[in-house]
Order: C-alpha cells, then sequence, then structure tokens
C-alpha cells in the first residue's frame, strides 16, 4: 500500500462511508478523509490500513496536508469573472483544504471569498459583493445537484473568513 495520501472532502451522508473509515469533521455535512494515491480518490482509508501503516491519525493529518502542499503547483484556475472554476485532477474539493491557497486568492475577489463544492470534482468561486458571480455560483451547484453525479457534497454555498470555511447566507 502506497504511502503517501491526499485529504479529500465527502459528504457525511454518502452512504459509501462507513464508520470504519478515517473521517475529520470539516464544515457543515463534510468530512475530511484520506485517500492513498497515486492515483487518489479511488478509496478512503480506514482504521485498519492506520494500524498496519502504524501511522498516528495526528501523522495521518500532517502527511496528507503536506501531500497537498506539494501538489498545489498542479492547481489550474478556468473561466472569467465573476465567477471562476478550478481544477485538480478530479480532487477539486480537497483544494479546500489549503489555507495557503485561499488566503492568496482572496485578495482577487470582491468581498469574502465564497464557493461552491456541490461535488468532489467541483469548486467554483465568486466574491460575496457579486450578485452576478453568486448567481452563476448557486445555478452551478443547482445543475451538479439535480443531475445527481457521484461524490456529491454540498447544496449550500461556503464562505471563506477568518482564515475557515463557513456556510454562506
Amino acid at each position: 500500500m502506497s504511502a503517501t495520501v491526499l485529504p479529500v472532502l465527502v459528504s457525511i451522508r454518502d452512504p459509501a462511508y462507513q464508520d470504519g473509515n478515517v473521517l475529520d469533521g470539516f464544515v457543515h455535512d463534510l468530512a475530511v478523509g484520506y485517500t492513498p494515491g497515486p492515483p487518489f480518490g479511488e478509496r478512503l482509508l480506514t482504521w485498519d490500513d492506520l494500524d498496519r501503516r502504524a501511522l498516528s491519525r495526528r501523522e495521518l493529518r500532517r502527511s496528507a496536508a503536506a501531500q497537498l502542499d506539494r501538489m498545489l503547483d498542479d492547481v489550474r484556475i478556468h473561466g472569467q469573472p465573476p465567477a471562476l472554476m478550478l481544477s485538480f485532477d478530479g480532487l477539486e474539493s480537497s483544494l479546500l483544504l489549503s489555507e495557503v491557497l485561499w488566503e492568496e486568492l482572496a485578495e482577487s475577489v470582491p468581498g469574502e471569498l465564497v464557493v461552491g463544492v456541490p461535488a468532489r470534482d467541483v469548486v467554483i468561486l465568486t466574491g460575496s459583493r457579486s450578485r452576478t458571480g453568486l448567481e452563476k455560483a448557486r445555478r452551478a451547484v443547482d445543475r451538479v445537484f439535480f443531475a445527481k453525479g457521484p461524490h456529491l457534497l454540498l447544496p449550500d454555498l461556503l464562505v471563506w473568513r477568518d482564515g475557515r470555511w463557513d456556510t454562506f447566507g
């Protein structure tokens, strides 16, 4: 089994994830799971995997965060303001776990940074003072949920405030 892990967001409502998976609470109905790889995203680590690796939860978190930081050069931003999309090899939602990325991006939007993260592979971002951007983000989230694709996450928008994510009103 690979020693490289990446954090990945999952919905606590998704029946694909069991009590045996290592999950840490994040925000709203989202949790952080850990996927071995590459390739990443095929499965989540379990408590038995941690025992076999002789890894503590703290070491797992640290290793996964370091791997995410190493991969940030692979992030691509697409589209035009007022709403942009992120690209990150099908694990775009993992990017919500990178404080460095969001602190940098926060400077480039009007108002507070707002994201839609309807599925593991979809992140749309805009600013809280962009009415058009917020409308586009909400429509994109609604479309993904209407399509009922795999790995659905959150029907709500999130706002980056004081260095953490919260539900956007």
